[in-house]
């Protein structure tokens, strides 16, 4: 790896290294901290550091990768591809609970700015779009349903068929640019406030919701076998409260919000289905049920919140 960091420089070759996973290292210098991250190509570093600059330039707390010494965002070695970034100082949210309602705040506003100045990214048509929809009913859900069996499957049929009905409800889904991966390990907090966001390797245009909806069933599905979970509704108030605040969802949009969390826990069963990890798969059905019994609770909690936002606009 010393080869590799002397990319950027014979400085960084001489640095105090620590592997954190099979892919990412931690890079000491001096008092700088820095993270290396091996990718698997790089046909989107540019973009993401582009994007990131972008960013960085109105204020969002993000770090753009480094340039090497060849005045790329990232380098070559032994075939393999790799991206220095500025080290993050804080704690990545992957302990995020139901209860944390400051943090759910934290959350809803951050992403309502993320989500104001990616509207406004003038290359946001380097980035794919994506479309979940679309992407549920020609894979996900055939996929889910031969995977699924017993008292089970004639449960998720219920849904299924709610899921294939909402092809307008999405198609009048605002889209834009997103981050696409915004589950809370990707957010680093200093107590309650979000000092940083990582990895946009995922950006797509997409529909706004999902980031909001992505967020919410990781804070669910992390802790759905403890009791903490009966408070996840609290949770979806303060996320959106804040992030409507900011930045006003629809009321389709809200609508949508738990259509939206049905198709992500289908897309993740479909995945460790095809992985052949029925029991991770079986986890992700047992949180769609769980959210299908709440609907009944969350769409008119939504839709309070967004049309009280609404209201005061209109005073």
């Amino acid at each position: 790896m010393r080869a590799v960091l002397a990319k950027w420089g014979q400085q960084f070759a001489e640095a105090p290294l620590q592997q954190l996973t099979a892919k990412v290292w931690r890079v000491e210098y001096g008092s700088e901290a820095y993270t290396l991250k091996r990718r698997a190509d790089h046909a989107t570093v540019w973009e993401e550091y582009n994007l990131l600059t972008w960013l960085k330039e109105r204020g969002l707390p993000v770090l753009p990768p480094i340039l090497s010494q060849d005045n790329v965002p990232w380098a070559h070695y032994g075939g393999e591809v790799y991206v220095l970034y500025p080290y993050v100082e804080g704690s990545p949210g992957n302990e995020v609970a139901p209860t944390d309602l400051e943090k759910a705040k934290a959350l809803g506003a951050f992403l309502a700015r993320l989500h104001a100045a990616m509207a406004d990214y003038p290359r946001a048509d380097e980035f794919p779009s994506q479309n979940l929809y679309t992407e549920v009913i020609s894979w996900a859900w055939p996929t889910v349903r031969r995977g699924i069996s017993g008292d089970l499957r004639n449960r998720l049929e219920d849904i299924g068929e709610s899921i294939s009905e909402c092809a307008n409800l999405y198609d009048g889904l605002p889209r834009q640019l997103i981050h696409r991966d915004a589950h809370p390990g990707n957010v680093i907090f200093v107590g309650d406030e979000v000092v940083g966001m990582l990895d946009f390797t995922m950006a797509r245009t997409e529909a706004r919701i999902f980031d909001l909806c992505y967020c919410a069933t990781a804070v669910l599905s992390s802790c759905f076998e403890e009791p903490v979970r009966e408070c996840w509704d609290l949770f979806v108030q303060e996320l959106i409260r804040s992030y409507t605040a900011a930045y006003p969802l629809t009321r389709w949009e809200g609508y949508a919000f738990v259509y939206v969390a049905y198709m992500i826990q289908v897309l993740f069963a479909a995945y460790f289905f095809d992985l052949g990890l029925d029991n991770r798969a079986a986890e992700n059905m047992a949180v769609l049920a769980w959210l299908h019994d709440r609907q009944s609770i969350l769409e008119p909690l939504i839709d309070r919140i967004i049309s009280s936002r609404e209201d005061r606009t209109h005073e």
